[in-house]
Formats: C-alpha cells, sequence, structure tokens
C-alpha cells in the first residue's frame, strides 16, 4: 500500500538537490523576508523618526478607514505601543522570512498584519490610481498563501536544518530509520490544514478590525470629525523680489484646532517631478482640491511645491499657476514644522540647495493653539 503523498516542497529532484518548484518557492521566501528588512531598515534608521512620527502616520490613515477615523485616533493616542508592535513584526518578519525560521507561523503572522492594514487603508486601496503602499496588501497576502500551499521552510532554511537535525537524533535514540523531517514550528499540522488556519485567522481579523473600526468612536479631530470651529488659512507661492526664489507667505503662521480649511495660491512656473508619487494623504477625504476638482493623486508633470507636515501625516501637493485648497481637522496643539519637499532650488542639485530647506522660504513653522 503506498504511503502517503509527500508535501510539494519535499519531493526532491533526481539529483537529491530540491525541486525547482522547492526552490522557487523559497526564493519567493527570500524575497519577501528582503523586503520586510527594508521596512525594518526604515524603522530603525534614526533620520527616519519612526517612532516619534509614529502619531502622524496613524492620524494619517484616518481618511482612509472604513467607518471613521475613530481607531486611528485610538492607535495615535497609544502611538508608543503600537508603533513598538509594528516595529517588533517587522523584525520579526525580516528574520522569518530571511532565515525560514518558523517560516509557516510568519505566513500567518504576516498574512493577519496586513488584514489589518487593508482593512485600515481600504478606502485608497480600492481608488484608482492609489497609493504604491495600501496596495500592496492584497498581493502580500496572496505571496503568504502560495508560501503555505508551496510548502516554504522546507528547503535552504532554519527549519529544515533543525527538523534533519532532530530527525538524526530520535535515528540515534531509536536505532531504526528516521522519518522524513517536518518542518519545525508548524506543530506539525499538514500544510492543507494549516492552509485552513491562515485563511480563517486572517478573516476573522480583517472582520474584527471592521468592527472597531465602526465601533470605536472618534476623539473629535484628526481627519473626518472637527474638533472646534471651522477656520481658514491662506498660503501664497511668490518669487521673492531680491533673490527670485520661490518663498511660501507666510512661512510661519497660527491655527485653532478643530477644522482648517487652507489654500494655496501658487504663482510659481509649472514644474514637472517624475520621481514623485504624489498621493495626497493627512486631509479630510484623502484629497485636494486643484481650481475645485477633488483629486486623490497629482498629475507629475505639475508639482511646483509641496505643503507637508510629517509629524501630521499631511502632504498635499501645489502645481504651479494654480490654486489648491485642501481640509484637516487638528486635534493637539504643539508646533509643527512643515516643508516643501518638490525640488524647487536654484542651484545644480534642485533637491538640496536653497531655497529648499530655507527657513521663511521652503519651510516654516505651524502652530496649533
Amino acid at each position: 500500500m503506498a504511503g502517503p503523498a509527500a508535501e510539494p516542497s519535499q519531493r526532491p529532484a533526481r539529483n537529491g538537490w530540491p525541486s525547482k518548484q522547492a526552490l522557487a518557492v523559497e526564493l519567493l521566501r527570500i524575497g519577501t523576508g528582503a523586503v520586510w528588512a527594508l521596512n525594518f531598515v526604515f524603522v530603525l534608521a534614526p533620520q527616519n523618526d519612526y517612532f516619534g512620527g509614529f502619531r502622524g502616520l496613524a492620524l494619517s490613515f484616518a481618511p482612509t478607514t472604513v467607518g471613521g477615523p475613530g481607531l486611528p485616533d485610538f492607535v495615535a493616542a497609544h502611538a508608543l505601543f503600537f508603533s513598538w508592535v509594528v516595529a517588533l513584526i517587522t523584525g520579526y518578519l525580516t528574520v522569518g522570512f530571511l532565515l525560514g525560521l518558523t517560516t509557516r507561523w510568519a505566513c500567518l503572522v504576516g498574512g493577519i498584519f496586513s488584514a489589518v492594514l487593508l482593512a485600515t487603508q481600504v478606502g485608497s486601496t480600492f481608488i484608482f490610481p492609489g497609493g504604491t503602499d495600501v496596495g500592496e496588501h492584497p498581493l502580500y497576502m496572496l505571496i503568504y498563501v502560495a508560501l503555505v500551499v508551496g510548502g516554504a521552510g522546507q528547503a535552504y532554511s532554519v527549519d529544515h536544518w533543525l527538523a534533519e537535525v532532530f530527525a538524526r537524533r530520535r535515528e540515534r535514540i531509536s536505532a531504526r530509520p528516521a522519518p522524513a523531517p517536518r518542518p519545525i514550528g508548524a506543530l506539525t499540522l499538514d500544510y492543507r490544514f494549516f492552509l485552513v488556519y491562515f485563511v480563517v485567522g486572517v478573516l476573522v481579523t480583517f472582520g474584527v478590525t471592521l468592527g472597531l473600526m465602526v465601533s470605536l468612536p472618534a476623539s473629535g479631530g484628526s481627519s473626518g470629525i472637527p474638533g472646534g470651529p471651522t477656520t481658514y488659512e491662506n498660503l501664497t507661492v511668490t518669487l521673492n523680489a531680491t533673490n527670485g526664489w520661490p518663498q511660501y507667505s507666510p512661512a510661519n503662521f497660527t491655527v485653532h484646532t478643530g477644522r482648517v480649511v487652507f489654500t494655496i495660491h501658487d504663482y510659481d512656473s509649472p514644474t514637472s517631478w517624475p520621481q514623485c508619487d504624489c498621493v495626497v494623504s493627512g486631509t479630510e477625504g484623502g484629497v485636494e482640491y486643484i481650481n475645485g476638482t477633488a483629486v486623490h493623486t497629482v498629475p507629475t508633470s505639475n508639482v511646483a511645491h509641496t505643503f507637508s507636515v510629517p509629524d501630521l501625516g499631511i502632504a498635499v501637493f501645489s502645481p504651479g499657476n494654480d490654486s489648491t485648497r485642501f481640509t484637516v481637522d487638528l486635534i493637539n496643539p504643539g508646533q509643527f514644522l512643515w516643508f516643501c519637499f518638490a525640488p524647487c532650488g536654484a542651484g545644480s542639485n534642485p533637491y538640496s540647495t536653497p531655497p529648499m530647506g530655507v527657513a521663511g522660504y521652503m519651510t516654516g513653522t505651524m502652530t496649533i493653539v
């Protein structure tokens, strides 16, 4: 009587090496680990101020969250805890996929993590053109399914090495031929059975996240419900008469908590910025209005300047010789730096030469009282 069929990646090629299918699955695993490694480097890099800017990042999801900004408000209010959770998950997924350590559980954790992020960003994922970041989560989940079905972690991995070590040890102890090694970290579950756990876990997590988004009340700010009266602030970009540099005016200004409607009158020349993804974030509805037309992404063929407040997750793009209007809901008083990130320097390198980064021109302060 024939024995049970081996899992896909356990079937060796005739020369004793893993089959081409197994090799492809492991390469996919390692590539996924490399992506998570890049994310982990971003978290660790001091210049990115990941932990300090996490609150603003959480609030930037408010416009795309189903059921209102209650969940992003909650995450932003506990930014230190959630920033560490995300950092630890990112580190675990980096190690799990690169080394093939507890590979199946890494797939489960990654799938659940992507389900949460997809739920909070679903408002952008299905708006075309969408953001490059939010659009990846459905792809990530498909990759995790492929890794589970393909039996990832059973070749060129720590899981496989540990399984062989334990198999040889059992063979020495029992003096009988060792059974085929099983992957470590899956509790000896058959991959088809584990796939059921994976699918159910992701669906339940997605549903619970949607429930939390609908049930958690907004704190009265962020990007959905105003926390005070509506005020208006007008900014103008003109060329300085003395040096010819483009200049925001006013560069330093004060606004009140609550809903603020900004209007930028940009009198600078239109500029192409092909490297820009130009996805609006941190504004009400995740849009800005260019000459009265709502846009979620701005054409890269004309981005003269940006108005970006990293700590609040605000990124707005101002075309040349146009008027741009956007609305934000500001909840916490304080002083925040804003920047223009569009390459508008007057020197040989438009990304680093003045007026880029010059206070009073392409950067200033927004004080919220």
